[in-house]
């Protein structure tokens, strides 16, 4: 017997619900699941992360302490004496400087292989001896190479607290071997271990490798005080497998967790992070629970909703053939759901229309309905879409619309009150009505219009950018030319704004060039036009100018100089006031057709004018200035010729002490022109440096001077003389310059301490930090140092007393005039004292008469260089002169 269609609507409804219900069952456990491998990711991800952090930080402090007790060697010059000169007073003394440098220091300590204190940076007798863990000694001076070694945990006899010992193998000049400690807290590491975070579910601990415990904090944040236990080795890292990650043990608490170890710079140290599973889950069962509690709620619901459903499925059986009917209606709307869509008959009446209509033309949802005359509808919208527009104008554009439609061919764009633009779509039907369709293409127009916009417009500022300055610049030339005015073009760079953008970052140059943009618009002339042509440059475009030349120059120096003093206005960047300047170039057009590429190079040229000059300033374009810097580009193409085919060579002049013995020579660059002959410095060094032609130029003569130095170490005369080197600022900044200079002494084999490198004041004020730094490494390797032209530069004491330097050089400038300028007296006296008192020696340069030399030997200066004693010579003059035989001359490598 077939079931009745009640019968088998009810049995579907059920189904559906059954249906339902398991599906509901099946997407709850896969949620469930899926949140909770999520969470386990979430954590999985946090204890990695912050593992990573906490080896970094470990990392940094035990690399601090093993740079603070190597440097204890250099410091104490324990290389430079046996045990027995050992200046123990002097030494506490140090030390406890050394322990002030890190705060997590208790103290420093320096140990014989007995263990006994040489000396330490506690107060005097306050640290009797050093109770290092047992082994600990031994273990520490067992190394062949020297490291920093990590005791385990104790307690401190004085303070009573866990600390752990840092010691680092030294050796005194005689081979002696000794240990300097450091004692660390343990609580002192927890916050290092910690980051400074609050981490109430994570176990960390400092290790060895074997599972020997240094350092353990368990939640919540208790210091663990075991030093060893029973637990596994260690390896990098954990579990690959997301599931089995969480089978580990918690190196601390011994739970299920998951474990991420990571081993430190060290040798046998590793920082680990556990986190407890259950610590890891307790978020996903409360949200499990939830879930939990909503799904039998909605079961409930559905159960409900089938009852109710299966009730209302008998009552609807009856009305499917009236759904049926009105199926075809409702589907013809669905389809034109995207667009807004009117349907007209045949005497443009409206038949029907859709919600997207109504949602694009809110305000004719009172006037639209079923039989009102599209014309209506036309008199209403008007309204809308002119609203500033007479009677008359409005009127217009109704009969324009309404015939239109009489021969409908395409669209029309409508611009709405909202900003969006509507494509209107009219088609003609079979009954003689129209179908009009509304269609939205504001992203379209949007699109377009950014698509020209970046074509043309700078992205950053929204200025114009170099396409479309030029094809300005072009219209406006030729305008100028054609109605007898002129025009100009400001071309504008903003100074040091290179130093800006390294210090602060590039976002903070941005916002500087959106404010230098802004500030060009609103200082300009309306109708001038600013561009911005990339980097730090930008344009400004003067049109309509006077038509005498001497006129519309007053004109441009006056918007100039407007544009200089509101770029020199202070600017509020990061809480701070900077204050920049500009250097500008300017150049006329208008008396003859110039290309716009012509009038933008000549403004670009008179800008490098202001830029040679330090900027801040205006300048005019002038063709002399088109000539020379032709000739500088001929320059600098001869100098790179000169480098390819070995043009340059060095010529020494020699410096004497107060009894006329030749002690040094400084190595003077020339260069050998097969035209022009020998050319001083002074005419190619600053286009070298500006070309950066200056860092292989820089390179040849250091190896030309490693190659003399050790060419001279077969000559008995010669072998003990220092050679200096003028060192630029561009090549001593290279990243690379310590490893290239390190080779050159390497390959040559020519004796580093004989090399003096000479670098000006300013070079090394520059960057101190980065400067200190290079000078230490290469003064390891027995490279000299001296301050070349001392005096002229930002001289002071609290540099001069953190370079390791041995020598200053007195300007000529101040020796010209000895015995002349009181001033250069003094200056002259000062810098021979303080050299004095900071244990340095002085090369007077410049000495040319004996009245110089002799006001410089009566107040202490050490070493002389003049042309009144030695011109400079080529190196074959030298040889023979102060040598036992001439050698070959130097020349540059092909």
């Amino acid at each position: 017997m077939k079931p009745t269609p009640g019968r088998r609507l009810h049995l579907i409804t059920w189904g559906v619900v059954a249906a339902l219900l398991a599906g509901l069952a099946v997407a709850v456990a896969v949620l469930l699941w899926h949140t909770r491998a999520d969470a386990l990711d979430v954590a999985e991800a946090r204890v990695t992360r912050f593992a990573a952090g906490a080896e970094a930080g470990m990392n940094r402090t035990l690399l601090s302490f093993d740079v603070l007790l190597a440097h204890t060697e250099e410091l104490l010059a324990l290389r430079a004496r046996d045990r027995a000169g050992l200046d123990v007073v002097g030494a506490d003394t140090l030390l406890r400087g050394v322990a002030r440098q890190n705060l997590l220091l208790r103290y420093v300590a320096l140990l014989d292989a007995r263990g006994a204190v040489l000396a330490s940076s506690a107060s005097t007798g306050e640290l009797d001896g050093v109770e290092l863990p047992e082994g600990f000694l031994a273990a520490a001076l067992a190394p062949a190479v020297a490291t920093l070694s990590v005791s385990q945990p104790v307690v401190s006899p004085t303070s009573s607290e866990r600390v752990l010992y840092m010691a680092r193998q030294l050796r005194m000049g005689d081979g002696t071997p000794l240990l300097v400690v450091a004692q660390v807290p343990t609580e002192a590491l927890v916050a290092v271990l910690m980051q400074g975070l609050e981490v109430p579910d994570m176990e960390l601990t400092l290790e060895r490798t074997q599972g020997v415990l240094l350092l353990g904090v368990e939640a919540p944040q208790g210091t663990v005080e075991r030093q060893e236990r029973a637990a596994p080795a260690l390896q990098e890292g954990g579990a690959d497998d997301g599931v089995h990650a969480w089978q580990a043990s918690a190196r601390l608490s011994g739970k299920p967790a998951m474990v991420v170890a990571r081993p430190l710079i060290y040798p046998d140290l590793w920082a680990t992070v556990s986190l407890p599973r259950d610590a890891a889950l307790a978020g996903w069962r409360q949200e499990a629970q939830t879930v939990l509690f909503g799904a039998l709620l909605f079961a409930a619901t559905v159960v409900a909703a089938g009852s109710v459903v299966a009730l209302y499925l008998r009552r609807m059986h009856s009305a499917r053939r009236v759904v049926a009917r009105s199926k075809a209606t409702l589907d013809q709307a669905l389809e034109a759901m995207v667009s807004g869509f009117v349907l007209l008959d045949a005497q443009r009446c409206v038949v029907q229309w859709n919600l997207r209509f109504e949602e694009m033309f809110p305000w004719l949802v009172s006037t639209i309905g079923e039989g009102v005359p599209f014309r209506r509808v036309l008199e209403t919208t008007v309204h809308y879409h002119l609203p500033g527009a007479s009677a008359e104008e409005k009127r217009a554009w109704v009969e324009e619309r309404l015939q239109q439609q009489c021969t409908p061919r395409g669209g029309v764009e409508q611009l709405l009150p909202n900003g969006h633009y509507v494509q209107i779509t009219e088609r003609a039907t079979a009954d003689g009505g129209v179908v009009i369709i509304y269609h939205d293409v504001t992203d379209l127009r949007l699109a377009t219009a950014e698509v020209e916009h970046l074509a043309f417009y700078d992205q950053l500022t929204g200025l114009p950018n170099r396409r479309l300055l030029l094809d300005q610049l072009g219209d406006a030339s030729a305008s100028a030319v054609r109605t007898g005015t002129h025009g100009a073009v400001l071309f504008i760079d903003l100074d040091h704004f290179k130093t800006l953008n390294d210090t602060l970052g590039h976002e903070i140059g941005d916002y500087l060039l959106q404010q230098v943009a802004r500030r060009l618009e609103s200082g300009v002339r309306v109708g001038d036009i600013v561009a911005r042509l990339g980097g730090d440059e930008f344009v400004v475009l003067l049109a309509g100018l006077a038509t005498e030349a001497e006129r519309a120059r007053e004109q441009v120096r006056a918007v100039a100089e407007k544009v200089v003093q509101l770029l020199a206005q202070p600017y509020p960047i990061a809480g701070q006031s900077y204050h920049g300047s500009c250097s500008v170039g300017a150049a006329l057009f208008g008396s003859v057709l110039q290309t716009a590429a012509e009038v933008l190079k000549q403004a670009d040229i008179a800008m490098y004018q202001v830029k040679a000059q330090r900027g801040n300033a205006v300048c005019f374009f002038d063709p002399r200035m088109q000539v020379a810097l032709s000739a500088r580009a001929r320059l600098e193409s001869d100098l790179q010729d000169a480098l390819r085919e070995g043009q340059f060579l060095l010529h020494l002049q020699p410096q004497f002490t107060r009894d006329g013995a030749v002690v040094g020579v400084e190595a003077l660059l020339r260069w050998q022109h097969p035209e022009r002959g020998l050319v001083l410095p002074a005419e190619f060094i600053g286009v070298a440096e500006d070309s950066e032609l200056i860092v292989p130029l820089g390179r040849w003569v250091l190896a030309s001077a490693c190659e003399l130095l050790a060419r001279w170490q077969a000559s008995p005369r010669l072998r003990e003389l220092s050679l200096s080197v003028n060192v630029s600022a561009r090549q001593f900044r290279s990243p690379d310059f310590v490893e290239q200079l390190s080779q050159l002494l390497l390959r040559s084999g020519a004796p580093a301490h004989r090399l003096e490198l000479e670098l000006t004041e300013s070079l090394v004020l520059e960057d101190v930090e980065d400067s200190i730094a290079k000078m230490h490494q290469l003064r390891t390797k027995g490279v000299r140092f001296a301050v070349d032209d001392f005096g002229t530069g930002y001289s002071s004491l609290a540099y001069l007393t953190r370079l390791p330097l041995h020598r200053l050089k007195i300007d000529r400038t101040f020796v010209h005039h000895l015995g002349e300028s009181r001033s250069d007296d003094v200056v002259v006296q000062t810098i021979l004292g303080m050299a004095r008192n900071l244990d340095l020696e002085v090369v007077a340069e410049g000495v040319e008469t004996e009245e110089q030399r002799s006001f410089l030997a009566l107040h202490g200066c050490d070493v002389y260089q003049g042309y009144l004693l030695a011109h400079p010579m080529p190196v074959e003059a030298l040889q023979a002169r102060y040598g036992d035989a001439p050698q070959a001359q130097p020349t540059a490598a092909h």
